[in-house]
This record gives structure tokens, sequence and C-alpha cells, in this order.
């Protein structure tokens, strides 16, 4: 495998960014690749998954082109008083990388997958732009932002979680997952695979039990797995691993 450490312009920014690719190098002459779009989780950034996790060595199993951006603490959505990050990384970035990389350009072969802050962008993102993403995966995700506003409260943090979503509660807004997901029902708009997994002893772990009892309310078709196991990376290190299998099932 190869390790490229990019440092790109992003026009919906207007900032220059950084992002980590992992390639194979033994790319056949006209050959496309499957990419794997991978999100760090809050006061993370481009490294975290090279730097914590063994996902260079999981992908030698696999032919993934594996992207990580870096967002900032961002929540990898159009945030209320800053920068357009939901529309860099499910539309924009995207399209740089295939004309930097040999990668597909069929929707089945474009995957999302994030941990904890990055497992409810991996959704966002998917949702946002479903007609590129097929699947995404959230590890430990923090899929219910009114209850991290609640978290945050009186905190340091509140200020940056309301620049990202406002004051208001989220629910049955652009930045609520279940909302989304249920406008796209009306639509009839094709849903991406959902892949969930959340270690019992993590904090959001009830978070994540009420999203799925949504998802079934909804009769959103998904796969959810967990073991004891928590806010870290140990979990998240054994699970990357899980998604990257996943990915190559036909649902």
């Amino acid at each position: 495998m190869a390790l490229f450490e990019c440092n790109i312009k992003s026009d919906y920014l207007e900032l220059n960014v950084s992002v980590n690719v992992i390639i194979p190098q033994d790319i056949k002459k006209g050959e496309k690749l499957k990419a794997v779009y991978l999100l760090h989780g809050y006061i993370g950034n481009h490294t975290d998954w090279t730097r914590y996790s063994s996902i260079e060595r999981y992908a030698w199993e696999h032919r993934f082109i594996i992207i990580m951006p870096g967002v900032n603490n961002s929540y990898y959505t159009n945030t209320k008083f800053g920068q357009r990050y939901l529309d860099y990384v499910a539309i924009e970035l995207p399209d740089i990388m295939s004309r930097m990389f040999p990668i597909s350009q069929k929707r089945e072969d474009h995957y999302v997958c994030g941990l904890s802050m990055g497992g409810y962008g991996a959704l966002r993102v998917a949702l946002h732009n479903p007609k590129q993403f097929s699947k995404a995966a959230s590890l430990s995700g923090a899929v219910n932002i009114d209850s991290i506003k609640k978290l945050v409260q009186d905190t340091p943090r509140q200020a940056f979680t309301n620049n990202t979503f406002g004051e208001g509660v989220t629910k049955h807004t652009e930045n609520d997952l279940l909302h989304l997901i249920e406008t796209h029902q009306k639509n009839k708009q094709e849903l991406p695979d959902i892949y969930l997994a959340c270690g019992t002893e993590d904090f959001l772990y009830q978070d994540n039990l009420k999203f799925k009892e949504e998802l079934d309310r909804l009769k959103v078709t998904y796969t959810y797995e967990e073991s004891k196991g928590d806010h870290n990376w140990a979990f998240w290190d054994e699970y990357v691993n899980k998604v990257l299998y996943w990915l190559e099932k036909k649902v």
C-alpha cells in the first residue's frame, strides 16, 4: 500500500485543506478502484486513522482507496456560522479525488465510514448525496445532535456546537438524520445501506439503541453490531476492519 499526504484547495471552503489517502501501489492499467471516505471524530484530523488504527494494514486485504479528510470540529455539516463542510465532503472532495486517483464512477463503489462525530458525518454525508454513496457506516456515532447539545450545555463546547448547528433544536431539520431518511422515503429516493456499531459501555450507546429503534419504525434495512467496548480506538480499530468486509458484501 502507498500513503499519500495531500494538501488541496477547496473552493467550497475557501481554504487549503489536508487529506490522507491510502492506495494500492500495484494498480493495473485502466483499473478503477472503490473508494472509502474514512472520517475522524471530534478534536481529530486527517491523520487520526493512520496514527491510531491499523487501517493501512487492514487495507492490504482489499482493493480500496481509503480517503481521510480533515474537517476540524464541523460535524461534517454546513455550519450555521461558518463554512460548507458537508458540501465539501459530500460533493467537492469526491470530484477532486476522482480527478487525482483512479476511482470508479459507479455509485455502488463509493462508501463512507466514520467514528463518533464522524459516525454522524458518514450518515449525514451519504444522506446529503445518496446518488454518490451507496453505503454508510457509523462507529459509536453521535447520531442524535440534540442529545449532544444537551451533553455539552454549560461547557466550553456549547459555543462551538451553537456555531455549528445554531442555538435551537435540530429535530425535524436538515441536521436530523431521521428527518432526512423520512424525507428521502417520501421522495422515493434510494437510501444508502447502513451499518451501525457501538460499544455497550460507550456514553453514546443509548442514543445508538434509540436510533436503531427509529430505523425499525421507519422500516429501514440496516446492519447493527455491538460488543463490550468504550468510546475509544480499541473499539474503532476492531470494527473498522469489520466494516471493510461489510462493504464488500452484496446486500
